[in-house]
């Protein structure tokens, strides 16, 4: 009787270890899903952040590219402000530069783009988006006044009067 006393009693001991070595495996299996979920979810923000990055440095390259071109429209209104003399050239060349420094604020406002948050990105970028019509506009308006002024005579002109 002693012998299946004593299997009964072993068998009552290995149950309960038997459950605890499946429940340890269940949570070993959940602790890896959490470790790939999160895996995952890491190596999702960061090709989101790489895109955003991507995006960011297009958008800069594109400006860039405006503004550069900018440069020359603003060295083509510096040439034809060579006919003119006195005051009117003087109120022209005041009024590129004006165009000038417009142009470089929008550059200086690029410079924040490369490190901004998302939310600042896109703040930064409707701004941005904002003051290159008002540069345009600015340009059109002081190309057709500059047109409309007539060159100021030669001196070899003014002497032959």
């Amino acid at each position: 009787m002693k012998i299946p006393l004593s299997m009964v009693f072993v068998l009552l001991l290995l149950v309960p270890a038997i459950n605890r070595n499946e429940s340890s495996r269940v949570e070993a299996a959940s602790e890896e899903q959490a470790t790939t979920t999160a895996n995952t979810q890491a190596q999702q923000r960061e090709r989101e952040e790489q895109a955003q990055q991507r995006e960011r440095e297009e958008y800069v390259k594109s400006i860039q590219a405006k503004l550069d071109a900018y440069d020359k429209k603003l060295d083509g209104l510096e040439a034809r402000t060579s006919t003119l003399s006195g005051p009117a050239k003087d109120d022209f060349r005041n009024m590129i530069e004006q165009l000038r420094i417009q142009k470089k604020n929008i550059a200086s406002r690029l410079g924040y783009v490369k490190n901004a948050s998302p939310d600042a990105f896109s703040l930064i970028k409707a701004d941005v988006e904002s003051t290159l019509p008002e540069l345009e506009r600015s340009y059109e308006d002081l190309s057709k006044k500059l047109e409309m002024t007539p060159a100021s005579p030669s001196k070899n002109q003014q002497k032959s009067y």
